[in-house]
């Protein structure tokens, strides 16, 4: 028997609030960001009416397993616009996979299809996140620079 037959079918789509509400508010939390699912409720619903927004789910045979939530935003400091990724989450069980590189792919063809000429994302500098800077690495993005946070009072 062809072992392809049985595996597993991924499939990257848009988010959809009413049926992907938990789940991305699960993925959310596995990451430690502090979210409640009125919070996921706002920013889905934004992206769904906001062409400059996108929020991506990955499903493996029905259980949404990664998200990507994505902004297209125009720099004054370069003539190039770009979309940036905001989040990208992949459930620890199914890390390794290839998941996290599709949506990456996805994010790109969105991009692309939006007029970005750059696909970018930052991420914080605690060792915890080591992997995930070098997946990052990894799949061709470039460290470049540091980000800098001012709280606004």
């Amino acid at each position: 028997m062809n072992s392809n037959v049985l595996a597993p079918a991924l499939q990257i789509r848009n988010s959809d609030c009413e049926c992907d509400l938990d789940a991305v508010t699960a993925l959310m939390r596995e990451l430690s960001y502090p979210t409640t699912k009125n919070v996921m409720r706002e920013r889905i619903q934004a992206s769904e009416n906001n062409p400059k927004l996108c929020t991506m789910v990955a499903e493996l045979d029905g259980k949404v397993v990664g998200m990507i939530a994505l902004n297209q935003v125009k720099s004054y400091a370069r003539s190039d616009t770009a979309t940036q990724v905001s989040a990208l989450i992949v459930s620890n069980e199914h890390r390794g996979q290839g998941i996290g590189k599709r949506l990456i792919r996805s994010a790109e063809e969105w991009g692309k299809n939006q007029g970005s000429q750059i696909l970018f994302l930052t991420s914080g500098n605690r060792v915890e996140r080591a992997p995930a800077h070098a997946f990052y690495e990894h799949i061709g993005f470039e460290k470049i620079g540091y980000q800098f946070v001012r709280r606004l009072k």
